[in-house]
Parts: structure tokens; sequence; C-alpha cells
């Protein structure tokens, strides 16, 4: 891991394990940073130092809050930041979003939000009083990262057990391959076609073919940036585009850049989470090659 940053992911308490993937401590202590978020996974995040903002699609998302909130972004948003940044944060499973912010995905998507929209005003009080105690040196990221997770708990709210079955179904489906097919989705799950449409967009922010279609690139990404790949796993990554100018355009499409084995430029933060371990997390996702 390059040396400007350190990046530490903590497991959640077992029983948070379906909601949360990961919690992870960050800092930056550099003055001005610039670099890109894959905004593959939702997140809530607090930022004891740092502000700036994240280049979306349609303009730019300011990061000036104590607590901010995503549900994904539909291609890597690129950010600036004047540092130092520090950000303790909690990575969240789309069951997760639902659960805490009782808002549907994809009508958030493409979004950086101050999360007392989402949360209310008692997140906003929570994360004043995590950051002041981590800027005083009270907390650790690890132990400001284990009241976030407590602060979590008691919030989750239920989601119908029908859509739990739809969330792991599909989750299960985009891990299966890196080009899954979409009628096994439709085939192993008890809706219509159309409603099956409409629930995975609500809870994933993408319609079926559009997330197959990010997650192939960032997985693709993600392999390639690891220097262990095996040839194996090379191969069965080709077979799953055209051929290999389909596949960096697909990864500059999704990720906004040309992963460095194909002679495009490294990103350190954003190598970094490509390798995140919430996405090791997800079903099946550990199975190429």
């Amino acid at each position: 891991m390059p040396s400007q940053f350190e990046l530490s992911y903590y497991d959640p308490p077992p029983r948070l394990a379906r909601h949360v993937l990961a919690l992870f401590h960050f800092a930056w202590d550099e003055v001005e940073i610039a670099d890109r978020h894959p905004g593959a996974l939702g997140q809530l995040v607090l930022f004891p130092h740092g502000s700036g903002a994240l280049h979306l699609r349609d303009g730019s998302e300011r990061i000036e809050s104590d607590a901010h909130m995503l549900a994904g972004f539909e291609t890597a948003a690129p950010f600036t930041i004047q540092g130092p940044w520090h950000s303790i944060g909690a990575s969240l499973s789309p069951l997760g979003w639902a659960a805490l912010a009782r808002q549907p995905a994809n009508t958030h998507f493409n979004r950086f939000i101050p999360a007392g929209q989402l949360l209310g005003e008692e997140i906003d009080g929570f994360a004043k009083d995590i950051n002041e105690r981590y800027r005083s040196g009270e907390l650790s990221g690890k132990e400001a990262c284990d009241l976030l997770a407590s602060w979590i708990e008691p919030r989750l709210h239920p989601v119908p057990g029908m859509h739990e079955q739809l969330i792991e179904h599909t989750f299960a489906w985009l891990g299966s391959s890196l080009k899954p097919d979409v009628e096994r989705l439709f085939s192993g799950l008890d809706y219509s076609r159309r409603q099956a449409e409409r629930l995975v967009t609500q809870y994933f922010g993408l319609s079926p073919m559009a997330l197959a279609r990010k997650y192939r690139a960032v997985r693709a990404a993600s392999l390639l940036a690891q220097p262990e790949i095996t040839d194996e796993a090379e191969a069965e990554i080709a077979t799953a585009f055209y051929d290999q100018p389909h596949m960096i355009r697909e990864i500059r499409r999704y990720c906004g850049y040309t992963p460095t084995r194909l002679g495009g430029p490294e990103e350190p933060l954003f190598q970094a989470m490509l390798r995140m371990k919430n996405l090791e997390r997800l079903k099946n996702f550990r199975r190429i090659g």
C-alpha cells in the first residue's frame, strides 16, 4: 500500500455482518488530495478532518459535513480534498442501506448526501461528538469504528423477508460469474420479470443488466490490479469481454481509468479500495480463477 495514506479495515460484530460488510479507518495527511471513489457499495462515513468535493456525473457534491452517506455511484467519481483527510466509516450492503436509510437506493444513487438529511439530527450530534473526540486523541480509529457500529445496530429497521431473499439471491448471481446470465437471476426469484427488475433497481440502484455490467468492470479492474493474478484468472477475465479493447473501454467507463497492468495510470487510493474487504465478503466473489 502506498505510504502517503493508511487504510485499515475492521470486522463488524457478527450480528451486523449482513448489514455492515466492513468498518474502516482512513488517514491521508497531505494538503491537496485528488483521486476517485469506486462507489460500488453504500457507506456511512464520518469526517473528522478534511473538506472538498466529489465530482459526479450531474455536478459536484460538497464534502464538508461531519457525516455523509452514499448509496452508490453508476461510475467512479473523482474527488478533490483539502487535507489532511481522515474518515471513519461503515460499508453497507444493500440490505444495510435499506434498513438504515429506509430509502430506495436508486433515488439516491450518484449522490454524496449529508447524513442528517437521511438519518435525522441524531447522526449529526453523534458524528460531531465522535469527530471531536478523535481529533483530541481520545479515540483511535478502531475505537471510533466500534462506536459507529454500536450506533448503527439499534437503528436498523426490518426489511421484508422476501426482499432480503431477493438481495441475497442477487449477490449470489452477481458473484457466480464475471458475465452472469440475467435469465438465471429471474428464474431463481418468486417475482415476475417486471417486479424483479423493479426490486433489484430499488435495492441495488441499477437495473440487473446495468448492475452486471458495472460489477464485471469493477471486478475485472480489481483482479487485474493484483500482482499475484494467475493465468487462469486472466483467461477468465478475457472471456467476459468481446476483446481487450472492449474490456479497456468498459473498465475506463465504470472505473474512470485503465488498469496499470494494461498500461494505464495508477491512483493509489482507488487501487486500494478496489481490493477492499467489503467486496471479498460478498458471496462467491473470490471464485474467479
